[in-house]
């Protein structure tokens, strides 16, 4: 593992201060970039149809609130009835039925509803206003879980992503989801700030329930459940979470993630262009915003 990428990997599991100290450093190394991405957020803030609110830090939408939402549930509607659990390439956690990923993102086009979903200028200047600059598309799939072992564990439990210091997934529900069927339960960004400091948390650490007894009760949670294109945006660094408790004899889950993150993601490489999976579909026609958003810039 190369030097720089074992640094970021230390900083990256560590306290919110030290995260942020270390982000700052990576900024100043790459400060045109961030002036260029901060610049043009502040120019396309008139765009935004909606806004993330900072201590909440999640907005849930319900169906037919974005068409391209629609799309994505019409051309994933088949993905969950022959899940190959067997297949090379797949973590232990997919092995064992949740959070399988069902698409090769590599193979994804601009004529995709997810890519024209992450693409959509009002949602771009939502979420940029959100992260203070124009973030890259770092990764996108769609997920199935289904029940699988009693006990909770990975994703299973309570914990904040440590990609970076805030960022903003979409999520959108291809199936129907209920309490019952594993839906994304989190805790607003307030609550998840102040359970944090009483834990002394590391970003990415996973937290048992009952570490939380007495931190917070039921009426913290918040479950994102509904039908098929029900739609929420949630920062998964500043929001405690955790996902895909299918129960037993209930019906499996499907779920389409897109990943913002800014250039500085402990993720990305200090070049973030280097790192932008979708960097190769941007073209000479499309404006300069769609272009940073894609990482060809």
């Amino acid at each position: 593992m190369q030097l720089t990428t074992r640094i970021n990997h230390f900083f990256q599991h560590r306290s919110e201060p030290e995260r942020i100290v270390f982000e700052r450093m990576r900024q100043a190394l790459s400060l045109p970039t961030f002036v260029i991405r901060r610049a043009m957020a502040r120019e396309i803030a008139g765009r935004a149809s909606f806004t993330i609110d900072r201590d909440r830090g999640f907005r849930v939408f319900p169906p037919g609130a974005f068409p391209e939402a629609e799309e994505i549930v019409a051309v994933t509607r088949d993905l969950g009835r022959d899940v190959d659990l067997s297949r090379p390439g797949l973590s232990k956690k997919a092995r064992s039925g949740f959070m399988v990923p069902m698409i090769d993102s590599a193979t994804v086009t601009l004529d995709s509803p997810l890519l024209r979903l992450a693409l959509r200028p009002d949602v771009i200047a939502a979420v940029s206003s959100y992260l203070g600059m124009v973030p890259v598309i770092a990764y996108l799939n769609v997920f199935y879980s289904a029940a699988g072992a009693d006990e909770a564990r990975s994703s299973q439990l309570f914990h904040c992503d440590a990609d970076a210091t805030t960022q903003v997934k979409i999520f959108v529900l291809c199936s129907e989801v209920t309490p019952a069927n594993g839906p994304l339960t989190l805790l607003d960004a307030h609550t998840s700030r102040t359970v944090r400091r009483r834990l002394g948390y590391h970003f990415g650490g996973k937290i048992k329930d009952k570490r939380l007894t007495g931190l917070i009760d039921e009426t913290d949670h918040h479950r994102i459940v509904g039908a098929p294109g029900t739609v929420c945006f949630v920062d998964t660094t500043q929001c405690f979470h955790f996902g895909s408790r299918v129960e037993r004899g209930t019906a499996s889950r499907l779920v389409t993630m897109i990943q913002y993150l800014t250039p500085s993601s402990f993720m990305l490489p200090r070049d973030h262009r280097r790192g932008s999976p979708f960097r190769h579909l941007a073209t000479p026609d499309m404006n300069r915003v769609q272009r940073l958003v894609l990482g060809a810039a």
